[in-house]
């Protein structure tokens, strides 16, 4: 094979080249258009900034008859971006303008500088655009060989190059947050990008996951810090981050608590365990919770406590595979199947933090540095996740309002003063407004109260004038013997879901009874409780009648 290297080759050549067919696309190896329009769009955007266009690859055909000879261009590589270029000549799209958000997220030292060519087509440039577009020289190699297999060859080898990930693609980006993602995750290629050594030594996966998961951690830990928010940490996600961030501070105060925390994860995790994504996520947001609010010494036993974490969450996840019983079942729908399913969703983010957060300082028992009524900003975080961001008070009235941070107030179920702990478990999110004063009004709101995902309770059909639970609270695991097989479940979202058949939901006891035994029955009678919290099973039907008596009539 010969290759000629041609550097005199422009834009303006390219177009008439292809109008007039002797730039060619053979479609027996060529795998067809795919670029998007955005695609396309941004490739023009990258020519008028003079940036470096990839080489062309083409096979060099010739033919002859008569004494004439033809010669054609078989586009080996760069068929998407002739193809850009061509369409572009025939007015088929206005090039990009940057500040239009709606196209694309362009970092503010884009926007800001002068783009005469935005929202233009060919025909509306100004002519000295048009010349310099048509008049940018770009390289191509071209291929002469009578061995159809040897381009071939070549195709693929051109092809089959490791596709760069998103995160190499942001490494290349300009601004500070890209500079300190790769400082802190890790690049070994380049001295300064060291990385921290909880990325470097401890996390699981290739430096550019690391990288990715840098940004990641660093997006959720500033949005729930400023405003209280579970973000999505998606592809698209981290890109307008990153954008949004071109002047990210490394020497902002929440850069440098995070760096600290990265710092006693390394020493607590150092030597013991290495950490899957999701469990530094969550790791790093429950060390900012703790952090200020509690006695040092629960640092030293977070590898162990997660390490029991973790075996709960492999038994829950096996027993709901297996359709066994096991005590730590609520794991799975609360933890587990949410490392799976849509992990990256903001919403799933919550859910699984709550739980993990909960679980954790159970685990941790850390001491609280300020024993008094208040309720520390830690428990007010799970508390607010929790309850789904929505004033309790208002749920009880039949209304549904969101509470703002700024806003939240979290209400003692059973009153301090009568004995009410200040725990995740009796504690209730509230507006400030709508924190109840009056005896009254406290008892009011205790027995109408249930956990997010109950509905209120119905009067008792039998006339007797109690109010009824529909069934106990959020997370309470349950489960039925019936002819040598126990059949498990949880309540989720005001439903039984049972582990087997799995995801089989039912609204009631007697309904979930009817579906196992295939005869109607009074499920109340059937099925036993281990609510949260509590080591001991209980028969359902016992445990209601506990809670009439309570609230009483």
């Amino acid at each position: 094979m010969r290759v000629d290297v041609d550097t005199t080759l422009s834009v303006g050549q390219l177009v008439e080249l292809k109008v007039n067919n002797i730039l060619r696309v053979n479609h027996e190896y060529q795998r067809g258009l795919r670029w998007t329009d955005v695609q396309k769009r941004m490739f023009l955007d990258s020519i008028f900034r003079d940036y470096s266009i990839p080489a062309f690859y083409f096979h060099v055909i010739k033919t002859g008859a008569g004494g004439i000879c033809n010669t054609f261009y078989d586009i080996v590589d760069g068929q998407q971006r002739v193809d850009a270029i061509c369409a572009y000549a025939e007015n088929a799209f206005p090039l990009i303008d940057p500040r239009d958000t709606a196209v694309t997220r362009f970092p503010n030292f884009v926007k800001d500088n002068p783009c005469p060519w935005a929202g233009l087509r060919y025909n509306e440039l100004p002519s000295e655009l048009r010349d310099k577009l048509k008049e940018t020289k770009v390289v191509a190699y071209k291929l002469e060989t009578d061995d159809e297999n040897e381009v071939r060859d070549l195709f693929i080898r051109l092809q089959g190059g490791t596709a760069l990930t998103p995160q190499d693609k942001r490494d290349s980006w300009p601004g500070n947050f890209t500079e300190f993602v790769l400082r802190t995750g890790g690049k070994s290629q380049v001295a300064k990008w060291y990385g921290h050594p909880l990325f470097r030594e401890l996390v699981k996966g290739n430096e550019s996951r690391r990288r990715q998961l840098v940004a990641q951690t660093f997006l959720l830990f500033d949005s729930v810090r400023r405003e209280r928010r579970f973000p999505d940490i998606k592809s698209a996600n981290i890109d307008e981050y990153y954008h949004q961030n071109v002047g990210f501070k490394e020497s902002a105060a929440d850069t440098k608590r995070f760096e600290h925390i990265c710092k006693v994860l390394h020493e607590a995790f150092s030597g013991k365990q290495k950490l899957v994504g999701h469990h530094l996520l969550h790791s790093v947001l429950l060390c900012d919770s703790l952090m200020d609010e509690y006695a040092r010494g629960w640092e030293t036993k977070l590898a162990n406590c997660l390490h029991e974490f973790e075996r709960r969450c492999r038994e829950a996840s096996e027993a709901s595979k297996r359709g066994r019983e096991s005590e730590f079942a609520r794991y799975w729908p609360s933890y587990g199947q949410w490392t799976q399913t849509q992990a990256d969703i903001g919403g799933n983010i919550q859910r699984r933090h709550a739980f993990f957060a909960s679980e954790m300082v159970t685990l941790l028992e850390p001491v609280r540095l300020d024993e008094k009524r208040g309720f520390s900003d830690f428990q007010k975080q799970v508390i607010f996740f929790r309850d789904q961001q929505r004033c309790q008070r208002c749920a009880v009235a039949g209304d549904e309002h969101d509470v703002q941070w700024s806003d939240v107030e979290i209400h003692h179920v059973l009153p301090f003063s009568q004995g009410g702990p200040t725990t995740i478990a009796n504690g209730a999110l509230m507006h400030r407004d709508c924190h109840p004063q009056a005896t009254d009004e406290v008892e009011a709101f205790r027995s109408e109260w249930r956990p997010v995902g109950r509905s209120p309770a119905p009067v008792d059909p039998h006339g007797v004038g109690r109010r009824m639970p529909t069934f106990p609270p959020e997370a309470t695991e349950v489960k039925f013997d019936h002819k040598g097989q126990t059949f498990r479940g949880i309540i989720r979202g005001g439903v039984i879901l049972l582990s087997e058949p799995r995801n089989a939901s039912h609204k009631s006891f007697s309904a979930a009874s009817q579906a196992i035994t295939g005869t109607k029955r009074n499920g109340w009678r059937d099925w036993q409780v281990l609510l949260p919290g509590s080591q001991d099973w209980v028969p359902a039907d016992q445990w209601r009648e506990q809670i009439v008596a309570i609230q009483g009539p």
